[in-house]
């Protein structure tokens, strides 16, 4: 009997030592600390691999701060003993009695430590202190309703080694991000310099039930103010050593919230709570002409909504009015504790026909979290009235306009000299120039007017020769002068247009044979110019352009400002822009207007319809 006693409990001791065995030896070096120091945990790593330890576990109550390992050799017994320790600095998250878990390790555990962290009261900043304060922007907010979390930090003291910690989502589903940048600044509390250290998150619950916000957390180091002790009295030494810290860990407020659902009466097509929402817009012109592009401003802002939030606006078909909107431009802003969020977008409208058109009212349903009710902004409707298009052609030079212009024209000079030195003898010159003797009688010797005759025929011949022959060299000199005229002018016509042109021409092909429509608005764009200086932009070239190439302009800007047309559904193959219509009507257009150049040094701006 007594040795069948005796062999269980040998058993029992066994299974106890294999137990002992099996546990992985680990140790702190504080049992109790106060808030904000920081312990040792060191676990033995023989035959373990410390990469592959998991610390998952300590996250609850611990901030893992930093962790390394330490290597040792002693001879016992005249072996070597070598040893690993993995050592991990451990930071308390709460003051308490705490329980450091155990590890699992290759299927064996570490020991657990009971540790009890105590409570330290931190002074205010008017004390001398540091302190932490939280607000949020609703405590009963809707989903997808934006919240701003912002902390303040007061220090009353120097810190160092400081890191500021967000709140952090520990039930529910919410995106949180940072809100601007940290603003600093001194303030003055009961005589005492304060330095003041703000910081905003924005928090978007993404459903609706609980969502438990953790605070945000200053985590750093401040001096102790402790005595020295003296390495030779033993004792303190009276003054205070600037070099031992302690760290600290200082929490703003957390929160629990209940969000609230869609409310099932909500009549919009997209959820937008908001405390406030305008819309505004503003046009380029107020007047209207069929096929000159008018560009739309539409402005929408709402107050309380981050950028994401924003939807692109559905502009309403307008029945006589091609529109082509631009990418919006969306911009987010927070100053004075408010987060404004604002859509720009830009939309080109080219009427189709003359008269009055009818432009619907855009209306956006949204609800107000002020008032918790919805609301409807509206921009009204508007009635325009649009002119017919512009029919500006050459008026041809009035004769008389011609004929005093020509004495102006070096070359017009030339060609009415001969004119002026031989001019056409009339009757009263000749009686002046050429005088009939008469006798007393009357009559005319019959001698004396045979000779005359015959003077008179030899001087009419001699004139009627030198006349002929200066005629002659005049009518040679104005054709010589006609054709150098007539060479010169296409040269330097074609100068004008194979100088400039030419190159952007260049560019235009190869941006509509490559169907590039970014290429080809900055080509078509230098072509103009080339003719009209004063055109910067498409619109203004549309203006002064055939219609095919009015349109073929149209059909760049629908392409160049957006793949998404409000006023024509097509499908994806359609909306790529194909080259080909613009530079058959800027080839066709470019013949059609050298043909019509006019042999004037200076032509004025054609204007076609």
């Amino acid at each position: 009997m007594v040795s069948r006693t005796r062999a269980c409990f040998f058993v029992m001791l066994l299974c106890v030592s294999l137990n002992l065995q099996a546990a992985i030896k680990s140790s702190i070096n504080h049992s109790l600390i106060e808030q904000g120091e920081s312990i040792q945990l060191s676990i033995d790593l023989k035959n373990i691999d410390g990469n592959k330890i998991d610390l998952t576990p300590l996250e609850a109550d611990f901030e893992v701060l930093g962790r390394s390992q330490q290597s040792s050799t002693i001879i016992r017994n005249g072996k070597l003993d070598s040893s690993t320790m993995l050592v991990l600095t451990l930071l308390p998250k709460r003051a308490g009695d705490l329980q450091i878990p155990s590890i699992s390790i290759d299927g064996e555990q570490t020991e657990s430590h009971a540790l009890r962290v105590s409570k330290v009261t931190q002074p205010t900043a008017v004390e001398g202190g540091i302190e932490m304060l939280s607000t949020l922007s609703s405590q009963q907010p809707r989903v997808q309703q934006p919240l701003v979390y912002q902390t303040s930090l007061l220090l009353g003291r120097q810190i160092f080694n400081a890191t500021l910690q967000g709140p952090d989502i520990t039930a529910g589903q919410a995106l949180i991000e940072p809100l601007g940048d940290q603003r600093q600044y001194q303030q003055t509390l009961n005589g005492r310099q304060i330095s003041v250290v703000e910081q905003a998150w924005l928090i978007t619950p993404q459903q609706s039930g609980a969502l438990t916000i953790s605070p945000a957390r200053l985590v750093g180091q401040i001096q102790t103010g402790r005595q020295s002790r003296s390495p030779f009295s033993g004792g303190f030494s009276g003054f205070s050593d600037p070099g031992e810290m302690r760290r600290i860990q200082i929490a703003a407020q957390g929160y629990q919230l209940e969000i609230e659902p869609i409310p099932a009466g909500f009549t919009g097509n997209t959820w937008l709570p908001a405390e406030n929402l305008t819309l505004t817009d503003s046009w380029s012109s107020d007047q209207f002409m069929v096929g000159e592009p008018i560009t739309r401003t539409i402005t929408l802002q709402a107050e309380g909504v981050s950028r994401h939030q924003i939807a692109e606006l559905a502009l309403p078909d307008i029945d006589g009015i091609k529109q082509y909107a631009s990418t919006p431009d969306v911009g987010q802003q927070y100053e004075n504790d408010v987060l404004t969020s604002t859509l720009t977008s830009e939309v080109t409208l080219i009427p189709e026909r003359a008269g009055q058109l009818f432009l619907p009212e855009v209306r956006i349903p949204w609800w107000d979290v002020k008032s918790n009710s919805e609301k409807t902004v509206i921009l009204a409707a508007r009635s325009i009235s649009v002119a017919a298009a512009k029919n500006v052609q050459r008026q041809p030079v009035p004769a008389t306009a011609s004929a005093t212009a020509k004495p102006q024209d070096p070359i017009g000079s030339s060609l009415q000299e001969p004119a002026l030195q031989n001019p056409a003898p009339t009757s009263a010159t000749q009686t002046r120039t050429q005088p009939t003797p008469i006798n007393s009688v009357g009559a005319v010797p019959a001698q004396t007017s045979s000779v005359a005759t015959n003077d008179q025929s030899l001087s009419i011949g001699w004139i009627a020769l030198f006349g002929a022959l200066v005629g002659s060299l005049a009518t040679l000199l104005i054709v010589w002068l006609l054709q150098k005229r007539a060479h010169r002018q296409p040269l330097k016509s074609d100068a004008k247009l194979q100088s400039g042109p030419h190159r952007s021409l260049s560019s235009l092909k190869e941006a509509c044979h490559s169907h590039n429509a970014a290429a080809a608005r900055l080509a078509l764009i230098e072509w103009g110019q080339q003719f009209w200086p004063e055109c910067s932009n498409l619109n203004q070239l549309s203006l002064r352009v055939s219609p095919e190439l009015r349109e073929a302009i149209a059909d760049l800007h629908k392409r160049s400002y957006s793949q998404k047309s409000y006023s024509q559904k097509t499908d994806q193959a359609e909306q790529r822009w194909q080259g080909y219509a613009l530079w058959n009507a800027v080839q066709a257009y470019k013949g059609k207007e050298v043909a019509d150049k006019q042999p004037e040094d200076k032509l004025a701006p054609l204007f076609l319809s």
